[in-house]
Formats: structure tokens, sequence, C-alpha cells
């Protein structure tokens, strides 16, 4: 967990804390009234990061459409704050993403930067 406070607080950025260990600077508010639930699809805009600030992941240019539960539980929380047509920084521990498992360009037990819009959901 230094290691994320330390990126945090390099960040130069607001961040709160979540009871479950992710930390999440909103960018733009989105709508209140507009959140998503597990049993929604949702369509997203994101780029996702190492701590030491290698991309692995990104879909800016294009909204990508899937199972709101088909994600890792950090980026499931994050959508949620976000609000439909909201954009936040969400920055959250291994257990939140993908734990043990290595996946491309994500080593295991890595936390996880990801800066994300939730476009809409259905």
């Amino acid at each position: 967990m230094d290691d994320i406070l330390a990126w945090i607080e390099d960040s130069g950025l607001e961040f709160t804390a979540t009871g479950t260990g992710l930390y999440y600077h909103i960018e733009q508010a989105g709508n209140p009234n507009r959140i998503p639930d597990s049993s929604n699809e949702v369509s997203f805009k994101h780029m996702g990061y190492l701590l030491d600030s290698t991309l692995f992941s990104s879909g800016w240019s294009a909204s990508n459409h899937y199972p709101l539960l088909g994600l890792v539980a950090g980026f499931q929380e994050g959508l949620k704050i976000a609000g439909e047509g909201g954009r936040a920084i969400v920055v959250f521990p291994s257990t939140l993403g993908y734990g043990s498992t290595e996946r491309p360009g994500i080593p295991e037990y890595s936390p996880l930067v990801f800066r994300l819009e939730l476009v809409n959901y259905y």
C-alpha cells in the first residue's frame, strides 16, 4: 500500500479512499442519478497504467462495452464512482485487480491506475 500512497503523493492530485483500498480522483463529475449496478453492461473509455507509468491498456479513443461483473473489482467500483458521463482516475491494489495472475503487460500482484470515463450503461 505504501507504493500506492507514494504514487498518489507524487501525482499532486487530491484522492479519496474507499473502504476497499481503492483511491479515486474525480476529473469530471458524472450524473449522480445514473450509477450502474452489477446487472448492467457498461460502455466506457479507459487508459490503464502500472505505478511506474507503463501503459498496459488503452481504449480512450473507442468506447468499450462489457458486462460490469466481467471487469476487475477495482474497475467496477471506479465506474460506479464516476457515474454516467463522469471521468475519474482510480488507483487500487492487486487484490482489486488481477492479484497473483500475470496478464499481458501486468506482472502479478501489481497495483493498477486507470483513467476512466463511464459513457453509458444498459
